[in-house]
């Protein structure tokens, strides 16, 4: 990095020059800095989660009654990172606390703090950390969905160096596969898939002609078309979803965020709608996001009455073939690893959450009461009760042996 004509190499000499702001309001203080994030995420080639229009939309869509605040860095007025909290107030163990959250939630796929690359970036998470230890208000920072040796895990370790009470527990395993190419330059999805499963998608496909009365074919839009989504929507909502209540439109939040997504991202380019269609019938969907060299399928549904004909898979398969074409060499199902992505690879993301303890009285006696007192609570509670177990069991096998004599002398009674 050059500053002033000077060239910096090293994480503390750019750290001496980096300026950090708190920034603390409403939806609007994104938009205020939203030129520069842009910039900074054409600099890094980030995540589409990372971007400022995902973070605002899910802001608006399920925290607009509650403080943003948002941490930043900056070298010569250049942003060089950003970290988006919600402050809010909630429970911890049973216990009131004020805390700071990543904006992000079940929907966001990944969340972290977007930086700079190299030793710019890291300083920036350093300035970061320094920054919130000054920021006031908040007894927990809570900071869900980050990836393993993300920017959010080097934040943890500098609230660990100094002596910040940290707790990090396992989210998800989210399966990604590569679309490898081989020396002829011919694309392979199906490497790492069994030979039983390739059957199967040959099939599956027989089997959905044969219920549909039409061949499966794949159709994609990369515009957010109302009619189209409220398709899809309805469609995810037809299965077991629906029935729970976790499905998109379930909930009006929900479907605005979805909404509101497609048409920010068909904006840039970056969303599609892929439908699997046969017999004049939707049967599969996928509601993704796309990048040059990476594809997301965010949401995906089909219609669980052809579950036989694997209509799901068969999408997936005909998405795959797509991005071999555009050569787009990843696809990152994001989410939980299930059986249906697991199907496809073994190779899959890990996703956690970390919580800090601000060094206060009361937080630093959440954090003895999380860490300490409730796990030795339980283990004596598991003790007390499995003592009551088997006593209860003792108990139960006197009796019965006080009850065999007695038979044996009835049988011999009779014979006598």
């Amino acid at each position: 990095m050059v500053h002033y004509g000077r060239v910096l190499t090293s994480v503390h000499e750019i750290l001496d020059v980096t300026s950090s702001e708190a920034l603390i309001g409403g939806i609007g203080i994104i938009q205020s800095i939203e030129d520069d994030w842009r910039q900074l995420c054409e600099e890094t080639n980030c995540d589409p989660f990372f971007r400022p229009e995902w973070i605002g939309t899910y802001i608006h869509a399920f925290e607009r009654e509650n403080e943003v605040v948002l941490l930043t860095t900056r070298v010569d007025n250049r942003l060089t990172a950003v970290l988006p909290l919600i402050r809010k107030r909630a429970l911890f163990a049973g216990m009131p606390v004020l805390k700071l959250v990543g904006a992000a939630n079940l929907h966001s796929v990944r969340f972290d703090i977007l930086r700079a690359p190299g030793p710019a970036g890291d300083a920036a998470v350093e300035a970061i950390w320094s920054l919130l230890k000054r920021t006031p208000h908040w007894h927990l920072l809570e900071i869900p969905m980050f990836p393993a040796e993300g920017s959010c895990q080097q934040l943890l370790s500098f609230a660990d160096r100094d002596g910040y009470g940290t707790r990090t527990r396992l989210d998800c395993e989210s399966p990604y596969m590569r679309i490898k190419v081989d020396g002829f330059g011919r694309a392979d999805w199906l490497g790492e898939t069994t030979r039983h499963f390739r059957h199967e998608l040959r099939r599956f496909a027989r089997v959905l002609e044969s219920e549909t009365g039409g061949p499966p074919r794949l159709v994609r839009s990369d515009k957010a078309d109302l009619e189209l989504l409220r398709k899809f929507f309805e469609l995810e909502a037809s299965g077991w979803k629906g029935r729970e209540g976790s499905a998109i439109q379930c909930s009006q939040e929900t479907l605005a965020f979805y909404e509101e997504i497609a048409r920010f991202a068909a904006g840039a380019g970056q969303f599609c709608l892929h439908s699997l269609e046969a017999g004049g019938q939707m049967v599969a969907a996928a509601f993704s996001l796309v990048t040059d060299d990476c594809f997301y399928p965010v949401k995906i549904a089909y219609n669980e009455s052809l579950r036989r004909a694997g209509p799901g898979h068969l999408l997936i398969n005909a998405i795959l073939e797509e991005c071999a074409e555009r050569r787009i060499r990843e696809l990152d199902f994001g989410g939980s690893k299930d059986r249906f992505k697991t199907l496809w690879t073994s190779a899959a993301r890990q996703h956690f959450t970390g919580i800090v303890f601000n060094d206060d009285f009361y937080p630093s006696l959440l954090y003895q009461l999380r860490a300490n007192l409730l796990p030795a609570l339980k283990q004596k509670y598991s003790s007390f009760v499995n003592r009551f177990r088997v006593r209860g069991r003792e108990g139960a096998t006197v009796r019965l042996r006080g009850r065999v004599p007695a038979a044996k002398v009835s049988v011999g009674s009779n014979h006598g």
